[in-house]
């Protein structure tokens, strides 16, 4: 085809319902609305959007309102300095400023002790570049540095002209396990008590919020994006029908972290660093994907550099609100928006901030279970954690503790649990293997995601054959996987054997209750609690210990 041809070329505008026909013909006998999924805001995702979903929505005032509320795309790299000593601190502060970081970021801590040199030092590195500062264990710090500039928390009742020291913190929530609309809800009800202490003048001059970004790309740019919103209306309800923006410091959410293939992790903090960059975020900090076992140069520098090829090879920088325009962004934005504002109306009905922020708690512990739920009969992937885990994975005596609830902590625990005790595990396959192996596969799987790594018997072992074949193994525990067929018909029969370890089966069956009566200890589905066999697991283990005691 020739270059002309090519521009003469025209397409047909596809129509929604032809898509409709494509899709059910595709779905085999479901329905479009299966294709449809609810997210932890109880936000209803649809499979396609269109121009039609948007018709209704206040798309172009709140675009609007997410671009006005940066004068660029730009954002500061605030990677944190970590350290016992002040003078690891100051090192750190140094090494980072001449790599790439924008931001002086640390936390005074208890033990650190800073002398006349040290603080000199310092004072001129503030001098140069913003700070954020965490001063909650010594607010008197401050007074050391009357210019800085930048953004304090604890500050206490420091007079910092050039600082902002009302810390409006939308983490909390979520480090507690609260979903997207708790943690916008939170920082709303954290504004208000604010405002009425002080005024909205001085709430808009010296506040600035921060958000933990989980991985959840989508939903976490709509989250930033429609704190913006939420804050012009927050405005509007104080009367100041043009408020201006605050400053957004955000952080990679430590929630999805684990220390189980914790390389997984370069990819879950990317993701969740370009979703706060996308967002509009003004400050980010990446976490080294180590950050749970131990911090390393080159892990620090990897989490920097995150940031740096975002913006020098992404052109990201180079477009404010890059989102905005996608009808999915914008539903979901504007999702958000209805959601938290009817949330926190509903909150500001209890007394006291006490009450709102207990509120808040007891739905962050509902979003919270849902999530472990979720992932514990695997509607949820954690990559390494509760699928596709690697069995030589070791768990550590030394696991920093953060403030986070995190997500892979409890299938650590059974990981280690079964590490000090192990399972003696085996799959007993029957029939013909391209019949079996989905399931034995899955099964082993499974078993591993707990800990467990199982070796797999020789196939269509007789009885005798089985007995002396465990015996030899030194097996614990065994799980029977053949297809539907063998599985009725074989597993009676080895019951009847009376087999010396508990046995399981592959799927689920009608008959059982039956084989439960018959002595079988169990079965392994998909959509099972991982969490809740681990544990009936585990509670083997601890059986045979008591035995062996005895």
């Amino acid at each position: 085809m020739t270059i002309d041809k090519m521009r003469e070329t025209t397409f047909n505008k596809a129509t929604m319902d032809e898509w409709e026909q494509v899709a059910l013909k595709s779905l085999k006998g479901k329905t479009l609305e299966s294709l449809s999924m609810k997210t932890l805001e109880d936000i209803i995702l649809k499979p396609l959007y269109s121009l039609e979903d948007v018709a209704n929505l206040p798309a172009s005032s709140q675009t609007a309102i997410v671009r006005q509320a940066k004068n660029s795309s730009e954002w500061q790299v605030a990677q944190v300095a970590e350290g016992s000593t002040s003078e690891v601190i100051l090192v750190e502060i140094t090494e980072t400023l001449s790599k790439g970081n924008d931001v002086i970021h640390f936390t005074l801590e208890k033990e650190q002790t800073w002398n006349a040199s040290q603080i000199e030092e310092l004072a001129a590195l503030l001098a140069k570049h913003p700070a954020i500062l965490d001063v909650t264990n010594d607010p008197d710090f401050l007074n050391h540095f009357p210019d800085l500039k930048g953004l304090i928390k604890g500050a206490g009742n420091a007079e910092l002209p050039n600082a902002r020291t009302y810390f409006l913190n939308g983490s909390s929530i979520h480090q507690a396990g609260g979903d997207a609309v708790s943690e916008l809800a939170s920082v709303l009800v954290q504004a208000d008590a604010l405002a009425r202490n002080t005024s909205i003048e001085e709430l808009v001059s010296k506040a600035f919020v921060q958000f933990s970004v989980e991985n959840n790309f989508f939903m976490e740019i709509a989250k930033i994006r429609a704190f913006r919103v939420l804050w012009e209306a927050f405005g509007q309800s104080y009367g100041n029908t043009n408020i201006a923006t605050i400053p957004v410091h955000t952080e990679t959410s430590l929630r999805s972290y684990s220390v189980l293939d914790a390389n997984v992790n370069i990819l879950r903090g990317g993701n969740s660093a370009l979703a706060a960059v996308l967002g509009g975020a003004d400050s980010l900090t990446t976490y080294p994907h180590n950050y749970l076992t131990g911090v390393t140069p080159t892990s620090n520098r990897i989490a920097r550099n995150m940031q740096l090829v975002l913006k020098e090879e992404t052109h990201i920088g180079r477009v404010i609100d890059a989102a905005g325009g996608s009808y999915y962004v914008d539903t979901l934005t504007n999702g958000l928006v209805e959601k938290t504002w009817s949330y926190f109306l509903t909150l500001m009905k209890e007394a006291t901030i006490e009450e709102r922020e207990a509120k808040l708690l007891k739905r962050a512990e509902v979003k919270w279970e849902e999530q472990l739920t979720a992932l514990s009969t695997r509607k949820k992937s954690l990559i390494g954690t509760n699928t596709y885990a690697n069995p030589n994975d070791v768990i550590g005596d030394s696991i920093k503790l953060t403030n986070y609830k995190r997500l892979a902590e409890p299938f650590e625990q059974l990981r280690k649990a079964f590490q000090e005790s192990p399972l003696n595990t085996a799959i007993i396959p029957y029939g013909i293997l391209k019949e079996y192996k989905a399931r034995m596969d899955f099964v082993s799987g499974y078993l591993i995601a707990l800990g467990i790594s199982p070796i797999v018997a020789p196939e269509n072992l007789k009885p005798f054959d089985l007995r002396k074949w465990i015996a030899e193994q030194g097996i614990d525990y065994v799980v029977f996987v053949g297809n539907d067929e063998q599985t009725a018909g074989l597993v009676p029969a080895l019951l009847n054997e009376q087999l010396p370890v508990p046995m399981d089966i592959a799927g689920k069956f009608e008959e059982y209750e039956d084989w439960l009566d018959a002595g079988l200890s169990g079965c392994i589905f998909a959509g099972q609690s991982l969490l809740e066999k681990g544990q009936d697991l585990l509670a083997l283990v601890k059986k045979g210990d008591s035995h062996v005691n005895a």
